[in-house]
């Protein structure tokens, strides 16, 4: 009865935005390399188990007055998906407990606050948060970009010991800019969802102040990721231009009434997604060649063999040293997949438990390659089964494919809805980050920033798809009745 006292939407939108600002701030004490060093891992530890406590008390809040995520879509399948995590660590406990507990809750903080949009919220109040969550990402990741192209700007990269075995890179170093991030590939992944949050704002804004920083936030983005050198990005990025390009043009077809034989139209969405998806790979390394060029007007900016010869402008060389000194081009990662599916196939069905993989591998598989390198496996999807075996992935699958099954009706359907840009916008989050899971660990057992927007994202294109099927079916009834 005291709880239900505080039980009002105002004051759960109040706790959920306080919590997605204290992961935000837990993360980036993980994320930044300036802080990280900083910081020990007995404070980190403290700091991370202050955030889950929290967003726990929240999600327990919710339970035991108003229920909103029990009246999430499809919410079922993700309770039935921590069971059968549940289940797996309790088969491999032997290995470890306390890692899956903490993994438990972290899912379920995932799964039961971040995924569910309070039905009762406004379309304003929605877009109210969403703007909320994306200006600090966007302040946060202009400030660290542009730090971490000054680095670039003046050559600055270095090695620095974070523990008498382990070092970090930092600045521009190795043929690539990791800047003050932890990892060039979740930052350069991050900067993909930071540009279009900008794309939304500059939708959503009217003063042209805020309009002129979001286009000059994507233009520092862009830059980040093009000498991050991450492919993983990149691939991200053409694969959600080519989805968000094919569905704002079928968009437009429908508004202008453009009358195409559907195979043609189709055809000529296609053909026009996919160039544009080309011409991010372009635009990447055209501006990659041409970036290259900039730290010399800050230092020495010309190289002469003698007086006599032509000067030549120098560039920076922007080859990666770990891919053009190996012949792996997947930079171990088919080695760590291979590896993963070995473990998998040893345990079918549920798995190895979500934080106990390299335990078990050591112990069951010292020769494999996750066992003798102790990598994380790169692939959230293929994670998914080697620790929770088929009956995880099962129930994670089929929460999936309802899920896509009901944005693709709604964008195939309703190109002409008040709510389609809001749909496509949030779905295209989950795009980039999805894509990105296929080459980083990313979505599930990890606490990133990824993490925050993917499930946010899934919620908000659910509410927007869900409000504009029920006024699609109230025009109906109304249109009806008019007939009677």
């Amino acid at each position: 009865m005291i709880l239900r006292k505080y039980a009002s939407k105002d004051v759960y939108q109040f706790l959920r935005k306080a919590y997605m600002t204290a992961f935000i701030a837990a993360v980036l004490t993980r994320v930044l390399l300036p802080i990280a060093l900083a910081e020990t891992q007995a404070v980190n530890t403290l700091v991370f188990s202050a955030v889950a406590v929290f967003g726990a008390s929240i999600v327990c809040f919710d339970f035991f007055t108003r229920r909103i995520f029990l009246k999430q879509k499809n919410v079922v399948w993700l309770v039935l998906f921590l069971a059968a995590c549940a289940v797996s660590s309790l088969i491999n406990a032997r290995f470890g407990v306390l890692g899956n507990v903490r993994n438990l809750v972290w899912l379920a903080i995932s799964f039961f606050l971040l995924y569910p949009v309070d039905a009762e919220l406004s379309r304003a109040e929605v877009k109210s948060e969403i703007k909320y969550v994306s200006n600090i990402l966007i302040l946060v990741w202009f400030v660290a970009c542009t730090a971490s192209l000054a680095m670039f700007l003046f050559q600055i990269g270095d090695y620095v010991d974070v523990s008498p075995d382990l070092f970090a890179r930092f600045g521009f170093i190795e043929g690539r800019l990791f800047g003050i991030f932890e990892d060039p590939n979740f930052a350069a992944s991050v900067a993909i969802v930071v540009i279009i949050f900008s794309i939304f704002n500059i939708k959503n804004s009217e003063r042209s102040a805020l309009k002129a920083f979001y286009w000059l936030s994507i233009a520092v983005n862009f830059c980040y990721i093009t000498l991050s050198g991450s492919r993983t990005s990149e691939v991200a990025a053409a694969v959600t231009v080519i989805f968000g390009v094919y569905f704002v043009l079928l968009k437009n077809f429908e508004v202008k009434n453009v009358r195409l034989n559907l195979i043609v139209k189709q055809f000529v969405l296609a053909a026009i997604s996919l160039i544009c998806g080309l011409a991010v790979f372009l635009s990447v390394n055209i501006a990659r060649k041409g970036l290259s060029y900039l730290p010399q007007f800050v230092s020495s900016p010309f190289e002469q063999a003698s007086v006599s010869d032509a000067r030549l402008r120098k560039h920076i060389d922007m080859n990666r040293e770990d891919v053009v000194n190996s012949s792996d081009v997947s930079n171990c990662r088919f080695k760590i997949w291979e590896s993963a599916w070995e473990l998998f196939l040893s345990a079918p069905v549920f798995g190895t438990s979500p934080r106990n993989m390299r335990t078990y591998a050591k112990e069951l598989f010292p020769n494999g390659f996750i066992a003798q390198r102790a990598y994380a496996v790169h692939n959230a999807y293929l994670d998914i089964f080697a620790s929770t075996g088929v009956v995880g992935a099962f129930f994670l699958i089929v929460f999936f494919v309802k899920y896509l099954i009901f944005i693709f009706t709604h964008l195939f359907l309703a190109p002409a809805g008040e709510n389609y840009y809001m749909v496509l916008l949030s779905f295209t989050v989950v795009v980039a980050v999805a894509v990105s899971a296929f080459f980083l660990s990313e979505i599930f057992f990890v606490n990133t920033i990824n993490v925050l927007t993917f499930w946010l994202c899934m919620g908000y294109s659910g509410y927007f798809a869900k409000a504009e099927a029920s006024k699609l079916a109230v025009g109906s009834l109304i249109k009806e009745n008019d007939n009677l």
